[in-house]
């Protein structure tokens, strides 16, 4: 049996900007969530732990796979959604600057791009076949990643064979630990959006 812990990135310093691609840092609240996530996950034996390349991934997965003596492997098609000329701007900032976009909902984003961004098509695209890279390197292992919101959506959704537009049917809190299972070629879904200690 193969087994994915499937961890989202503990809350970040810009969390009242759309941040996308941009590499901002965890805050202390996130710091703490994520120490929470490898307090939990202390007792895995993982054959690996994989992260996006930007530093709010990379950060809580070092924390984690320091207690298993291991160093995180970079994956760059793990990155968050690229949000195009909305990236660093704040709610008010996009009203302002952009009123045609502003009235758009993370739930379009299916389809619809931000000007110079990606959509979750994109995502997937890239997020799905460096996840099946890992999971045949992995086989019959237990892995770490830690990813991001839109990406943890799209992983869970395929999983669980979801239509594109109900992978907002579930949440996806800050630090926040999924389990997927993949056995005789099924998709299981154990735990989903279990957050140690409690949502913040």
């Amino acid at each position: 049996m193969t087994r994915l812990y499937l961890v989202r990135h503990g809350a970040v310093e810009a969390r009242k900007a759309f941040y996308g691609h941009l590499d901002v840092p965890l805050s202390t609240e996130g710091n703490d969530q994520m120490r929470r996530a490898a307090d939990a996950l202390a007792n895995v034996v993982p054959a690996a732990v994989y992260a996006s390349d930007l530093q709010r991934a990379v950060v809580g997965a070092q924390l984690i796979a320091e207690r298993h003596g291991l160093t995180p492997r970079i994956e760059p098609a793990f990155r968050e959604m690229h949000l195009g000329v909305v990236e660093g701007l704040s709610w008010i900032e996009v009203r302002e600057r952009h009123p045609e976009l502003s009235a758009r909902r993370y739930r379009d984003m299916h389809s619809y791009r931000f000007p110079g961004g990606e959509n979750l098509q994109d995502v997937a695209a890239r997020a799905l076949p460096a996840l099946r890279r890992l999971l045949e390197e992995h086989d019959g292992q237990t892995t770490i990643l830690v990813a991001h919101n839109s990406v943890n959506r799209i992983i869970l959704g395929e999983a669980l064979g979801l239509e594109p537009h109900r992978i907002f049917d579930f949440e996806q809190d800050f630090g926040c630990i999924n389990t997927i299972q993949l056995d005789d070629g099924r998709w299981r879904v154990g735990l989903l959006n279990w957050t140690p200690g409690g949502p913040k």
